[in-house]
């Protein structure tokens, strides 16, 4: 009787080996040999989910490890490359002081030829002129090679990241990242200044150095609770903030138009600080009082020693339309009154109610 209840039991239990995962079927079926197959690194892979099929992927594990600072050898390049962020964008400030053209003086004239080929790239006719690649410094061809590599290997590991990125579609959403565009904005306008536009002034493209501090935001797990919280918060009091822009933009508009009204008319608001040299040939400074303004907003200050040429004003009010009085406006509502001993009477009074609502638009959010 009971062997016939355990033949029926055993007739009645379901196989579930199909619902099993891969290693628990093999531990099933006594395959250790398949179990052991599976080793440490093929699982890192499955659990990332990635193509093993790409050749060889051993090695591409191994450098998105090590780009990604999951290694010991990965934590000190880490740490290498934030130093070189810092040296950067430190070798860049410094270099403005060692502009004769700018600093004339002593600490201009201690750094010559070899100084600034070495550091700061100031002039192209260093050390490394010969190279004809216009004005550059050892320090950042170093630093321009360091990183470009360093984007290569990002872009030739980038489907480990996600698999998104995966493929040649993938390749290009990656380059329009956020990280990518930080890469390519520090260090592609070294080489179109060295190799297309060489003899060309493209000084302020220097100024892209300064996106290198944004790369130390890759150091994860140190920004992403914060950012985190950024975005949670945002998200949740967007109807407040969106009310709060709604609110400011509105005053902004409003007083805008205030301004223009109470001063397109004051004497004191006329500035001729970009007048010609003409006008102070026999004054040190203009009199404003003198200067008047025709129902259309223009300034003539003929009576001041300071006329018009070419019907191009000298001097102009900084209040002649409501677009020029919106710029001082928001300053005033941001609490700075750059402005405040020239305002007339009832401009005083529309800076103050402009205190006023800054602090209440302010406080919306809070």
């Amino acid at each position: 009787m009971d062997i016939d209840q355990d033949s029926q039991g055993s007739e009645d239990r379901v196989d579930i080996t199909p619902l099993l995962s891969e290693d628990a079927q093999a531990t099933k079926n006594g395959n250790l040999d398949a179990l052991n197959e599976i080793t440490p690194l093929l699982r890192s892979v499955r659990n990332r989910d990635v193509d093993t099929t790409i050749v060889p992927y051993q090695e591409r594990i191994w450098l998105f490890d090590f780009l990604e600072a999951n290694t010991g050898a990965g934590l000190v390049y880490e740490s290498f490359t934030i130093f070189l962020i810092f040296l950067s964008v430190a070798s860049f400030v410094a270099s403005s002081l060692f502009l004769k053209e700018y600093h004339p003086g002593r600490l201009a004239d201690l750094c010559g030829a070899y100084c600034d080929a070495l550091l700061f790239g100031n002039y192209s006719n260093n050390a490394l002129g010969g190279l004809g690649i216009g004005a550059t410094s050892f320090l950042e061809i170093f630093i321009v090679g360091v990183f470009t590599l360093d984007y290569i290997f990002r872009f030739y590991t980038a489907d480990l990241i996600d698999m998104k990125y995966k493929g040649f579609k993938g390749r290009v959403r990656f380059v329009f990242s956020f990280f990518s565009l930080v890469d390519l904005a520090s260090t592609v306008p070294f080489y179109v200044d060295a190799f297309f536009l060489p003899n060309t002034d493209l000084a302020a493209s220097n100024f892209l150095r300064m996106f290198r501090l944004l790369r130390m935001m890759r150091v994860e797990g140190r920004y992403d609770l914060a950012l985190g919280l950024l975005d949670d918060v945002i998200y949740e009091q967007r109807g407040i903030l969106a009310t709060a822009l709604f609110v400011g933009a509105t005053v902004w508009g409003v007083m805008s138009s205030f301004f223009y009204l109470a001063e397109r008319n004051n004497p004191d608001m006329i500035y001729c600080g970009a007048a010609p040299s003409s006008c102070f040939e026999s004054q040190d400074s203009i009199d404003t009082s003198l200067c008047t303004t025709n129902e259309w907003g223009f300034v003539d200050c003929s009576a001041a020693g300071c006329a018009n040429i070419d019907g191009e004003e000298a001097c102009w009010n900084v209040y002649r339309s409501i677009a020029d009085a919106s710029f001082w406006t928001l300053m005033e509502l941001f609490g700075e009154f750059p402005l405040v001993d020239q305002h007339s009477p009832y401009g005083k009074v529309l800076g103050t109610f402009t205190a006023v609502f800054a602090c209440a638009v302010f406080a919306l959010p809070a």
